[in-house]
């Protein structure tokens, strides 16, 4: 996977990749600790399968500025499908590349792990990644759901 739009760049994350990752996914995650990051980047990285893991963007100066933790489930109606719990995007002057790049990579995981959708929970602000997941929908159902409590 090495998807590059719009001078994004989005591959898998690696296990060396993990520290470096850390300051984004706290951003993203504010109560995460460097240990759960560190044992959870390590058992997506350790994944056989590639049926867990994280994206990661980078510009083209190869500085991080996107992210993407995704899982495969397995729902009764629908069958196998591509869950990301959050995309975060960080530019400083427009992240709808980042999120659209994202987005791309995020369909090719789904097909490539065999899964029928993609379900991606989102916030209340998140039209760029509205924008970016309803391109597409043809070759990967994906469904986007909002997170309340």
């Amino acid at each position: 996977m090495n998807t590059r739009l719009d001078k994004v760049i989005v591959t898998r994350l690696s296990p060396g990749e993990i520290d470096e990752a850390f300051w984004l996914a706290r951003l993203t995650f504010p109560d995460l600790t460097p240990a759960r990051w560190r044992a959870t980047a390590r058992r997506w990285t350790a994944h056989p399968t590639g049926a867990a893991g994280a994206l990661l963007a980078r510009d083209a100066a190869g500085r991080l500025i996107g992210l993407a933790p995704f899982a495969v489930r397995t729902n009764l109606q629908g069958g196998r499908s591509l869950w990301v719990e959050k995309v975060a995007s960080f530019a400083l002057l427009d992240g709808r590349p980042v999120v659209r790049a994202l987005a791309e990579s995020l369909r090719e995981v789904a097909r490539a792990l065999g899964c029928r959708g993609l379900t991606v929970q989102i916030d209340t602000g998140d039209t760029a990644l509205l924008q970016a997941m309803s391109r597409g929908r043809d070759s990967a159902r994906c469904t986007l759901v909002r997170a309340t409590l």
